[in-house]
Parts: structure tokens; C-alpha cells; sequence
């Protein structure tokens, strides 16, 4: 891992993509605080949410098609992110007060989202050996994680000192910081585009065409979209737990403890990464992250171990998230691997919006504590599905079957990076 830092570009564009990934972060939690926090129901909630999420499960898969088939990284990086900040001064002005316009901005502002997580991880196969890649992707993820403990830390501050509209402003102004700094690196530069381009082809998923027509990369795509569910029933599962334990602060804090959770799991898992294949570890690491968050369920516990059980819940996040990153390459052609990267974060995204939207309409309908408990289990139960039809089998292509297959145009794409 600490070779991987040392790697030369590497800790500008981890530290520019947290910043960048911020506004992502922050928003489960600002959004609900900024309906909530000026007299909505968490019905509403949970749809200003949602609508975030799955415009961003939309646009992120569209705008990295752009970037494979144009080549223009730094143009859709750029463009998306201003964009995106526009759709949070919407969202800030209109969510409550003009819901009609508010959901549109929301959207705006999901669908726009720079597809920072992507790209990066489309470019570790051109900064590091292939011998490092677990590595990198362990390490990628516990950026990610210092995002999510950061994010909702930050939106606390953010109301705080600018009030609920003001924080989603906040929000904005990162996300355009941190967008426009990434996209200044060099590495994301102009690249060759891959449509017309002799790339390297695959049983699973041909010369032209989507990645989603290889079989073992939608079993991901559905493992990950199931994982995600219980992840985004914690922002209402937490926010509804604070309000009964008489502390709404305290949704804040049992958010970032849980990335808290999910960091010390992609340190220990970046440190000591396992030989087994990403293939066989993602159904029993998806299974285990399911069981995790069911203790969540007890609404009745002291805040003290409600918060203990939060940070568990996070372990195995980013270890499940490190074998999908490894394993998606292997299901799709080099040329479809920025819009893979793509689908799996939507994917996620999608779990993450159902989760929110389903656990905000049983907080909302159900007695107090039973809402949280209903939602949880929900969550737990979807992710242990998931899990469950993630074989090994199942998530190996046929090529994979017979043996490696290295793909000769990887060897070309450090030099087509810059």
C-alpha cells in the first residue's frame, strides 16, 4: 500500500478525488437535514434522496461512456462538475419551497455528478504494476471512507455555521474545488478514444456494445446494488435512532463512525491482502457485510453501543468494494472499463437510493423504534440475497475459466494516459 503512494501522481489525485467526491458525502445526510430541517416529512426526505442518487446512477455510466468513446477525460470532468454545482444552488434555494423545481435541481445535481470514481479507477491500471492493483483499489477505497467520515462531520459544520441551505451551498463549493482539481492533473488529459480503436475483445462482451452483455459482470452489478441497501438505510435508520434518543446530532456522528468502520477495514484489508481470488471472496464478504448491519435493528440500545455496532457495520464495505474493483476488469474489454467502473458505482448508488427511500416510508409509517428495526432487517435481508448468487462460478467468464488472458492493450494505456 505504501508503494502505491509513493507512486508518482498518486496522492494528488487521491487528496483531489476526496474533495471532489465530498459533495457525494455530505448529500445523504444534508438532504434529509435540509427537507427535514424546514418542516418536511421524512416521506418527502427520503424522495429529494432518492431522486439524487438515481440521477447519479443514471448520468454516471453516461458520462463515462463520453469519456471512452471521446476520450475528452478533462472536458466531461470539467463540464460535469460546473453542472453539478449549479444543480446544488437549486437544490438549496428550491427543495422545500418550490418542490416541483427542487426535485429537477436535485436531479441536476446527481445526474452531474463528475465521474471522478470511475476514472480513477480506470487509471490504476496505468500508475501501478498489476501486482499492486489490489493494493491500490484497498487504498482508493479508504479514500473513499475518509469521504464518508469527513461528509457528514462536515455537513454538522456546515448547518451549524450556514444553516440547512446554506450547508447544501457548502456542499457545492467542494464538490467544485475538489472537481476542477482533479480534473487538472495531467494524467487526465486527452486520450485516445476507444470507439474505431483496435482494442482487445472478449467473449463476454464483444467488440462494440455494453458491458452489461457480459453475464458474470451483471451478477456484479446486481451484488453491488443489493450491498448498497442497507447502506443507504442508515441515513434514515440513524437519523430516526438520534431523534429517539433525544440527540439529532448524534445521525451525524453514527455516520461517520460507520465510515470509520469501513476505513479501519480497507487499512487492514489493503495491509494484509488475502490470496484468495476476488472472485471467490465477494460472496462471503457481501453475506458478512449483511449480518453486520443487522444489529442495527436494536432502536433500544444505549448510544454507546449503537455507535459500536455502526462502526462494525462499516468493516467490510471497502473489502467487498476492493474484489468488485479487481473483478470487473476481468468480466469486460479493456474498452468498456471506464463505463464498467461506471454501472458497479451506480449500481451501488441504486441499492443506496432504495434503501434510503424504503427505510424513509417505514421510519415514516410505522410506530416509533418499529420503523428502524423494519428498516434494517429489510436492508440486511436484500444484501444476504445479493450475496448469495455471487458464486464463484458464476462471476468468472468463460475466457477467465482456461487461464489468464492478459489484455495486450493494457500495456498501451499508460502511454494513451497522458
Amino acid at each position: 500500500m505504501f508503494a502505491v503512494l509513493r507512486t508518482r501522481g498518486v496522492p494528488y489525485l487521491l487528496t483531489t478525488s476526496v474533495i471532489g467526491r465530498l459533495a457525494s458525502a455530505m448529500a445523504a445526510l444534508a438532504l434529509v437535514r435540509l427537507v427535514v430541517g424546514q418542516g418536511g416529512e421524512y416521506g418527502y426526505a427520503s424522495i429529494v434522496g432518492a431522486t439524487y442518487v438515481i440521477a447519479g446512477m443514471v448520468g454516471q455510466p453516461l458520462l463515462s461512456r463520453l469519456i471512452d468513446r471521446s476520450g475528452r477525460r478533462r472536458g466531461v470532468l470539467v463540464g460535469s462538475t460546473l453542472l453539478a454545482t449549479a444543480g446544488y444552488v437549486g437544490t438549496a434555494w428550491a427543495a422545500v419551497q418550490i418542490p416541483a423545481v427542487g426535485l429537477v435541481a436535485v436531479a441536476a445535481a446527481g445526474f452531474f455528478t463528475p465521474p471522478i470514481e470511475p476514472a480513477l479507477r480506470a487509471l490504476w491500471p496505468a500508475l501501478v504494476e498489476e501486482r499492486r492493483l489490489t493494493s491500490a483499489f484497498a487504498l482508493d477505497a479508504a479514500a473513499q471512507e475518509v469521504g464518508f467520515i469527513v461528509g457528514p462531520l462536515a455537513t454538522v459544520a456546515g448547518i451549524a455555521l450556514a444553516g440547512v441551505q446554506g450547508n447544501v451551498l457548502l456542499m457545492g463549493a467542494i464538490g467544485l474545488a475538489g472537481g476542477l482539481a482533479f480534473a487538472a492533473h495531467p494524467r487526465l488529459g486527452r486520450t485516445a478514444p476507444a470507439v474505431g480503436a483496435p482494442a482487445a475483445t472478449t467473449p463476454t462482451t464483444g467488440r462494440h456494445g455494453s458491458p452489461l452483455t457480459s453475464a458474470a459482470f451483471r451478477r456484479i452489478v446486481l451484488t453491488m446494488a443489493a450491498a448498497a441497501v442497507p447502506v443507504g438505510a442508515l441515513t434514515i435508520v440513524a437519523t430516526e435512532y438520534a431523534a429517539l434518543a433525544g440527540s439529532p446530532d448524534l445521525s451525524s456522528w453514527a455516520i461517520a463512525v460507520n465510515a470509520g468502520g469501513a476505513l479501519t477495514g480497507a487499512l487492514v484489508f489493503g495491509r494484509f491482502p488475502p490470496r484468495a481470488s476476488a472472485a471467490a471472496l465477494i460472496r462471503p464478504l457481501a453475506l458478512g457485510l449483511a449480518v453486520l448491519y443487522l444489529p442495527l435493528a436494536a432502536w433500544m440500545l444505549p448510544a454507546a453501543a449503537w455507535l459500536a455496532l455502526a462502526f462494525a457495520s462499516g468493516l467490510l464495505l471497502p473489502p467487498l468494494l476492493t474484489q468488485v474493483f479487481t473483478q470487473t476488469p476481468l468480466t469486460v474489454s479493456e474498452r468498456h472499463r471506464t463505463e464498467a467502473n461506471a454501472w458497479v458505482v451506480s449500481a451501488f448508488a441504486v441499492g443506496v437510493a432504495a434503501g434510503t427511500l424504503a427505510s424513509g416510508f417505514l421510519v415514516q409509517l410505522l410506530p416509533a423504534g418499529l420503523g428502524v428495526s423494519a428498516a434494517v432487517a429489510v436492508g440486511a435481508v436484500v444484501g444476504a440475497l445479493g450475496g448469495a448468487q455471487a458464486g464463484l462460478r458464476a462471476l468468472t467468464p468463460p475466457a477467465a475459466s482456461e487461464g489468464p488472458h492478459p489484455d495486450p492493450s493494457l500495456s498501451e494505456s499508460a502511454g494513451r494516459a497522458d
